[in-house]
């Protein structure tokens, strides 16, 4: 069955917490404890990179397939998965004790010992209002245990928005507290949780600011806070948004660093792309996310230099080349394939290691979900870690194609 999710009416990462510091990334680990199986394709999922045990780790997520063009049954989990890069493979955590309920579109952080999940959203079956998840959870890397740190404290029950670690605290901005499907209400509120303290506080700010957004995409540097594009309340239809705004916790100040206009090398405007910080060249990694052009999902990967302030393509992925031949029927050739880069997508997770390595895992294509897993670098470009079991175009399988998804 084809299953297909059509790039001018898709809906829509990453966990952004700064690098650890003097991290060994030499790590020895028992691969005998990993098996052969994988996680289920899945969407709406962050995570968050565990430097002392070499992994990535990542929770939940949706799981429910789109099928054609209609928009699919919400199917949220609630299991945890690490892929181990020293070994190629997945192992599923097994719960132990109480762990976050069911859930997508949260978001996440790492302070370098622990991976930190904070709100998202839940539904059963296809239609009603949602329900916005308002807790804080923490996950142990030492142990491999989740804790609630937080109920209904802080920050408004939200989805889509993004967290970092920094400074011993965590800091959430904007996101959407509407539980209809059908409605975006976009904040651009700033909250702080003092994890040694363990209270909430709201952080004011006068001046410029980012107006009120969803689906951005967020990192540190572990000095600044850097915010990058989403959706606005039109978030659904586009123009989506491209600006690049830095905060700065010492004096509470928003900078616009880049507007979003340029040639290609700036960015075009997206939602729900992946933004991470890499030490290494001291610049912001920006992957994939959904534009506002007629290819969609992209797989493009931008660079910023922190430096210059400037922004470079670095790899120009997929290329527009043909256009559907009527609704929900989009041919073999829709795109120019990049076979050396993932699948274009939107909703994925993200992670830096602190040598330089992006990685990715998951997300929604073009072709529904995926569950594959790929390293990035600057200097070396994309690598497969590990192959998808579905949610591939078809030219990019390397099939006889007459259809963009099998």
């Amino acid at each position: 069955m084809t299953r297909l999710t059509l790039p001018v009416l898709l809906l829509l990462a990453a966990c952004k917490g700064d690098a650890p510091e003097d991290t060994d990334t030499d790590v020895q680990v028992d691969c005998s404890i990993y098996g052969i199986d994988i996680p289920s394709v899945r969407g709406e999922i962050e995570g968050s990179y565990d430097a002392a045990n070499g992994r990535l780790v990542i929770f939940g997520g949706n799981q429910d397939v789109p099928d054609g063009c209609a928009f699919g049954a919400t199917d949220f989990i609630q299991d945890t998965w690490e892929y181990n890069l020293e070994c190629g493979a997945f192992r599923q955590i097994a719960d132990a004790g109480e762990v976050p309920s069911r859930r997508g579109r949260y978001a996440t952080a790492t302070d370098g010992e622990k991976l930190y999940l904070s709100g998202g959203r839940f539904r059963d079956g296809t239609s009603g209002d949602y329900t916005l998840r308002r807790d804080l959870w923490a996950f142990d890397y030492a142990t491999d245990t989740w804790s609630r740190l937080s109920r209904g404290e802080g920050p408004s029950g939200r989805s889509n928005h993004n967290m970092v670690y920094l400074d011993g605290k965590l800091w959430v901005f904007g996101g959407n507290d509407s539980n209809n499907g059908a409605f975006f209400a976009p904040l651009n509120d700033l909250w702080v949780y003092d994890l040694a303290a363990g209270t909430w506080s709201e952080r004011s700010f006068a001046g410029p600011a980012p107006e009120a957004r969803l689906f951005h995409g967020m990192a540190t540097d572990g000095d600044m806070i850097y915010v990058y594009g989403g959706g606005d309340a039109n978030a659904f239809f586009g123009p989506f948004l491209a600006d690049l705004w830095a905060f700065d916790p010492s004096n509470d100040t928003w900078t616009l660093m880049h507007d979003g206009v340029g040639g290609a090398q700036v960015p075009s405007d997206r939602f729900w792309a992946n933004l991470e910080y890499d030490s290494t060249t001291n610049q912001l990694i920006l992957f994939g996310g959904h534009d506002n052009t007629d290819l969609g999902n992209t797989n493009q990967v931008y660079s910023f230099d922190l430096g210059t302030a400037s922004w470079t393509r670095q790899i120009r992925g997929d290329v527009y080349a043909n256009g559907a031949a009527a609704q929900c029927d989009f041919p073999a050739d829709f795109v120019d394939p990049d076979l050396d880069s993932p699948e274009r997508r939107n909703a994925g997770a993200s992670a830096m290691t602190p040598d330089g390595q992006m990685i990715i895992f998951g997300g929604k294509t073009d072709c529904g979900l995926i569950n594959d897993v790929w390293t990035y670098t600057v200097a070396g470009g994309w690598n497969l870690e590990s192959a998808p079991t579905e949610g591939e175009s078809c030219l990019r399988a390397n099939q006889n194609c007459t259809s963009l998804c099998f």
